[in-house]
C-alpha cells in the first residue's frame, strides 16, 4: 500500500526551547518548555511561532476548511 502523503508538512507542535514571542500577538510570549504551534513558510523558509491562545481561532479555522473537504468528498470526518 503506498505511503499516505502528508499535507500538513509545514505545521506542527513544539515545545519552546528558548523564550519566543508570538508571531500574530508580540505581547503573547512563549516561555521555555511551553508548547506552541510553529508553521513554516515555503517563500523564506522561517518557522513562525503562535502562543496557544494565538493559535486556537487559527486551528479551528483550519478544522472548519478540513470539514468542508470531507464534505465535498463525501466523506465522514473521523470525529466530530
Amino acid at each position: 500500500m503506498p505511503k499516505v502523503r502528508d499535507i500538513l508538512i509545514d505545521v506542527k507542535i513544539e515545545q519552546a526551547q528558548r523564550q519566543r514571542k508570538c508571531r500574530r500577538n508580540t505581547s503573547h510570549t512563549i516561555v521555555k518548555g511551553e508548547w506552541c504551534l510553529v508553521v513554516r513558510t515555503n517563500a523564506t523558509n522561517d518557522d513562525y511561532s503562535y502562543s496557544r491562545d494565538a493559535a486556537k481561532p487559527m486551528l479551528d479555522a483550519a478544522w472548519s476548511k478540513l470539514k468542508v473537504l470531507y464534505e465535498g468528498l463525501g466523506l465522514l470526518p473521523p470525529c466530530g
